[in-house]
Order: C-alpha cells, then sequence, then structure tokens
C-alpha cells in the first residue's frame, strides 16, 4: 500500500516539477525580445509489467511554444522591425534555417542584415540581405528595404532587398535558444500573407510576468504540500510496521 502511494506522489511531483521548470525559463526570458513562451503539460502513463505498482506515472509531453506574437513596443530605432499578423523572420544559423520575432537587426560589418546574434536575415529566396552604406534606411510594411546610398546623399531612394516574412508552419517548433525557433524537418516554409512589419518597434516577450510569477507560487506551494504528504504516508507506514512487528 505504501509502495503504491509513494509512486502516486513522485509521479505528482514530476508533473509539478515540469511546471516548474517551463515558468522558469518564462521568467527568466521575460525580458528577451521575440521570446515565446514555455508550455508544460503532463499526462497520465499507466505503469506496466508483471510487478507493476496500482496506478500512473506522470509523462511530460513536450509542447511547442505558445505562438501568439508579443506585444509591440515602440523604440525608434530604424533597425528595429515587430511583426503584425501571423509571421516569423527568417534566420540563417549553423544549424540550418530558423525562425524568429526578434526584430533586433543589425547591419554587420560585410554588409549583410543580421539578428541580433550576428546570424544572417533572410529574404523572400532564403538568401541572405547584402546592404551597402545607407542614409535615410526605410523598412516598408511588406518588408521592403529602401534607403540613399551614403556616397551619394543627394540621390535618390533605391529598393536594396526585401526581408521575407514566413507564415507559422504546420507542426511543433522546436526551441533552439533565445527566440529562435526551428520547424520539423522536411518542412516547407511559406510567404505570409497576413504579416507585416512596422519599423522603429519591437516584439517583446509574450510572457506575463506577473501570471508567470503566480503560476511558480503556486507550483512551490504544491511541491511542499505534496513532500509534506509523503512525509507522511511515510511516517504511518512505519508506525504500522513498528505495531505489527509487536503483534
Amino acid at each position: 500500500m505504501y509502495s503504491d502511494s509513494l509512486y502516486t506522489g513522485m509521479a505528482g511531483l514530476q508533473a509539478i516539477t515540469a511546471q516548474m521548470q517551463a515558468v522558469a525559463s518564462n521568467l527568466a526570458n521575460a525580458q528577451t525580445a521575440g521570446y515565446e513562451a514555455v508550455q508544460a503539460v503532463t499526462d497520465a502513463q499507466a505503469y506496466s509489467g508483471s510487478n507493476a505498482p496500482v496506478g500512473a506515472d506522470a509523462a511530460v509531453e513536450t509542447l511547442g511554444p505558445d505562438l501568439k506574437p508579443g506585444p509591440m513596443r515602440q523604440t525608434g530605432d530604424p533597425l528595429n522591425v515587430a511583426i503584425a499578423g501571423d509571421g516569423w523572420l527568417q534566420v540563417q544559423t549553423p544549424s540550418g534555417t530558423a525562425l524568429t520575432r526578434n526584430g533586433t537587426l543589425s547591419i554587420s560589418a560585410a554588409g549583410l542584415l543580421t539578428d541580433s546574434s550576428g546570424n544572417p536575415i533572410l529574404d523572400n529566396n532564403g538568401t541572405p540581405i547584402s546592404l551597402p552604406p545607407l542614409t535615410k534606411l526605410q523598412i516598408g510594411e511588406d518588408g521592403t528595404i529602401s534607403g540613399i546610398a551614403a556616397g551619394n546623399p543627394g540621390g535618390d531612394a533605391k529598393i536594396y532587398g526585401r526581408i521575407g516574412l514566413v507564415a507559422t508552419p504546420s507542426g511543433k517548433l522546436s526551441a533552439l535558444g533565445g527566440s529562435l525557433y526551428q520547424a520539423p524537418a522536411g518542412t516547407n516554409l511559406s510567404q505570409s500573407s497576413t504579416a507585416s512589419l512596422h519599423q522603429g518597434y519591437i516584439n517583446d516577450s509574450n510572457v506575463d510576468p506577473t501570471s508567470a510569477m503566480m503560476e511558480m507560487i503556486d507550483s512551490s506551494r504544491s511541491y511542499q504540500l505534496q513532500t509534506d504528504l509523503m512525509k507522511t504516508q511515510s511516517s504511518a507506514s512505519q508506525d504500522l510496521n513498528n505495531i505489527l512487528a509487536q503483534g
């Protein structure tokens, strides 16, 4: 009997621990631009085997991130872009093409448009975007990049590329760290028909710090209650064993 209740208690602790880890990650990235909140779910999985105890274990399921875009915040920086609608920026990383909603852009010494980590931003054709030194850099809602060449300040503005915006792919996105995500292997990325870019803005994390903190407090209390219950069960079992031994 005690063994069965111990297994049940451990399953409960596993579920609570998974929730606490997810909330801790969300709190740690509450200020990370473009971060999508982690979701933790546990499912009951019956014990199996000839000597299996009664009950079920807690199987932690790995869900994709919460995909709703974070709120847009105005920065005034012409190299900041926020995404409205169902869309993602494509980024070239050492692990392949990744998706992000972190529109904190830079221009490398080689003239490539990059994310905040130096990864090239890709255009509609999946190609890095190369830019000359520009003045009055403009990024349109469709991702079109235009500006006046720095060497010709009196000249006309020209178009130098277009930032690609892809729709959320089917299947589960895998977190690569920070605000980078990867689509399932073999997924064909398609251009978004509803997304638009807004220059001078940034997508903040979609984590609600207040709600996340309340979830952490609630999970911590549940963890403490669960461990106290297991201690009580252990003490009661020991008392019962002592009584049976005396009899």
